[in-house]
């Protein structure tokens, strides 16, 4: 699998575009538009089949409406807990994050450690709550895409609507921490990391 990265929204946040060699592919947290992406993927060649959302905040969601048009056959996918946030602008927090409101509604919600296959690549849906209530990972071959969970030696804020420490810790530990050291951990914000890193030197954890 491919996977490139993009910096979108006012606040940065990585979004991702992932394939394999088969050239079906997904976008994961659209927090801004970028036509850097769409141009990589028209380059490609890739046929993006998803929009797979980490959780429901503003900065991970405001992007959705413009690669819609660019990519029109596209598949919103979120967890089944998240529909209150991202069907909520005040919940979502969007106004404060992008100036505006943004509320979307998925066309698939996802159960825990429900799977897709997206080529001949298989995600895997793992629900990660304490940053959101209905926040979630996507485990891929090799990679975790964390979003706002895990962070290279941080972890996600808890102060927001659905937020709590305990279960955001929980989250990291149960469901994150079991995955192989040598998992690579393409976060929602900063730098990637990976799983045996983040064991050594997240001082949170």
């Amino acid at each position: 699998m491919k996977v490139y990265r993009f910096l979108t929204c006012p606040i940065q946040v990585n979004t991702y575009l992932a394939f394999d060699e088969t050239k079906k592919g997904f976008i994961v947290d659209p927090g801004g538009y970028s036509a850097q992406l769409t141009a990589k993927a028209k380059q490609e060649g890739v046929c993006v089949e998803y929009i797979i959302l980490t959780h429901g905040h503003g900065d991970h969601i405001s992007g959705i409406a413009d690669f819609k048009k660019d990519f029109p056959n596209v598949k919103i996918v979120a967890f089944e807990a998240e529909k209150e946030m991202l069907q909520d602008a005040n919940l979502n927090e969007s106004m404060g994050i992008c100036g505006y409101a943004v509320t979307i509604d998925a066309d698939i919600y996802v159960k825990d450690r429900q799977t897709m296959v997206i080529g001949e690549t298989e995600l895997t849906f793992v629900h990660t709550p304490g940053h959101t209530k209905g926040g979630m990972c996507i485990i891929a071959p090799g990679y975790v895409f964390s979003g706002d969970t895990l962070f290279r030696a941080s972890i996600g804020r808890t102060d927001f609507y659905g937020g709590d420490f305990n279960e955001i810790i929980k989250s990291i530990r149960e469901r994150l921490f079991v995955l192989p050291d040598n998992t690579v951990v393409l976060p929602g914000h900063m730098g990637e990391t990976t799983i045996a890193y983040e064991k050594e030197h997240n001082p949170f954890v």
